[in-house]
């Protein structure tokens, strides 16, 4: 199957350089923490033309999501534009925002998100039930494609319980493709799979991407930025570096900014850290016990200062916080 062109936006366009899928200028994104002002985004300027592979690479906290999120339509930014195929998204309502995701984007989620009574035909034909045109045959036959295209069509009768981490991300990832979409959002892709199946994963978008799919990934995970095209580095709401990645080797100057970068951001998250355990950041506090279940911390067999110190020595806060802490709760659970 080879990809399909997206649909025209059927939005009146503002004139911007058609080059770009996306175009992102000066984008602030501030959010309240109870009475508390948290900035982001600070002034980020981002590019991204058709058939790229953009990953998004930074620390807990430097902005890689939310940037993400605005890309993907899924929240407004403070200040600044946004634009998809010379749409400035930041100037759409509710409504028609949630009608662009619809038809013009794509989303695969790091826990899958498929509906657990359905089959893998059924879920990825979820988004076509929107698409009037089609009948219910047309509907059933391209979403076959879609799972062949993924190399999963023999299991397109089996429901989610019936198929591995691997196989439900593929169906997710054909499931983003049913629109025809303009660009794919993919946060943490492999975020849930081992390693093996994470880059049987990886080599699979790469492929898509090479017949003309626009990726766009936020992670920490250093082998995903491996098949990225151009790397963003991020840190405290800002893009600090960016790496072109198509067939270039990375020179001793890349490395060294890289490394770097990387160093800085271990000693910034190894800082917040320690204000955790100090008790100087009530936010990230809370904000990180509203991740962990009830249930769950109420049977920690460990201090919550002792889960934050062994984030520390195994470094799982180099990515996320959040997920660090979560890491631990269920390998020690």
């Amino acid at each position: 199957m080879v990809l399909k062109a997206p649909k025209k936006i059927e939005i009146e366009e503002e004139k911007v350089d058609q080059t770009y899928k996306i175009i992102a200028e000066n984008l602030h994104k501030t959010y309240l923490l109870g009475k508390t002002a948290v900035a982001a985004l600070r002034g980020v300027n981002v590019n991204i033309k058709e058939a790229e592979f953009v990953g998004l690479y930074g620390p807990s906290g430097s902005g890689k999501t939310t940037l993400l999120n605005l890309i993907g339509g899924l929240d407004y930014p403070t200040r600044g534009k946004i634009y998809l195929d010379g749409i400035n998204m930041a100037k759409l309502d509710d409504n028609e925002l949630a009608d662009l995701r619809r038809d013009h984007i794509g989303y695969v989620f790091q826990f899958y998100n498929l509906l657990p009574l359905l089959t893998a035909l059924e879920n990825v034909m979820i988004p076509l039930h929107f698409q009037a045109k089609l009948s219910r045959r047309g509907k059933t036959r391209k979403a076959m494609e879609l799972l062949r295209l993924v190399k999963l069509d023999e299991r397109a009768n089996h429901t989610p319980s019936e198929l591995s981490g691997g196989e439900q991300q593929r169906v997710a990832i054909a499931r983003a493709f049913s629109n025809d979409p303009s660009i794919v959002i993919l946060d943490e892709p492999t975020g849930d799979l081992d390693s093996k199946t994470g880059i049987e994963i990886l080599n699979l978008l790469r492929d898509l991407n090479r017949k003309g799919a626009t990726f766009v990934t936020a992670t920490h995970d250093g082998a995903v930025s491996e098949y990225c095209n151009r790397v963003l580095h991020l840190r405290d709401g800002k893009v600090v570096s960016g790496l072109q990645a198509e067939g270039l080797k990375e020179t001793s100057v890349q490395r060294k900014t890289r490394l770097e970068h990387q160093q800085k951001d271990k000693e910034i998250a190894k800082e917040k850290i320690m204000k955790i355990i100090e008790g100087r950041d009530k936010v990230s506090i809370e904000r990180l016990r509203a991740g962990i279940p009830s249930e769950v911390m109420e049977n920690l067999p460990l201090h919550f200062d002792d889960i934050i110190q062994e984030m520390i020595d195994e470094e799982l806060f180099i990515g996320n916080l959040d997920r660090g802490v979560l890491y631990i709760v269920k390998n020690k659970k």
